[in-house]
């Protein structure tokens, strides 16, 4: 799916669908389609009318990521890959967009190494969750190779990890 199709489906979901939310710090609002709920705080992701990126809250503010993804964005990995295809699948459904179309979109990969170089432990641990799911590009490989070894993540990550990299090899 190319980003001009997603918007002319995007522009045939009814009115209704749509929610409008101010931005955190920042003038103006983002009217935009709540796809599916990603954590248990609230958080959904969603498009907005020009089919870029949005995580926000129903009741709340949303962030775009028209300018580069927010690092809210690793909220996605608290649920794991396989339950984000298939909420975006039912989202696709239910909005009368293309199957298959969405979760190709969605920045994995971005989202992946921000988690490792956010130096969260909770996040690194998440993202290597994922990694072990996926085929692992080579600057995955790199930090991957970093994080084995790095003291500010736990050890059965650091363990995940080497396991990750060795099979890579």
């Amino acid at each position: 799916m190319t980003e001009n199709e997603l918007i002319a489906e995007l522009s045939a979901v009814p009115e209704a669908c749509w929610i409008v939310s101010s931005y955190p710090n920042q003038a103006g609002a983002v009217m935009w389609l709540p796809l599916m709920k990603i954590s248990a705080t609230g958080i959904w992701l969603g498009l907005d009318r020009n089919g870029v990126w949005t995580l926000g809250r129903l009741d709340g503010v949303a962030e775009s990521s028209a300018e580069g993804l927010p690092s809210s964005w690793v909220t996605i990995l608290d649920s794991d890959e396989s339950s984000l295809r298939a909420g975006l699948a039912s989202a696709a459904e239910r909005f009368g967009l293309s199957p298959g179309g969405l979760e190709k979109l969605v920045p994995v990969d971005d989202v992946l190494t921000m988690a490792i170089r956010s130096r969260s432990s909770h996040w690194a641990e998440r993202a290597v969750c994922w990694m072990s799911e996926k085929d692992l590009p080579g600057d995955h490989l790199v930090l991957l190779r970093e994080l084995a070894t790095a003291s500010w993540v736990n050890q059965r990550t650091r363990h995940a990890a080497r396991r990750l990299v060795k099979l890579s090899e």
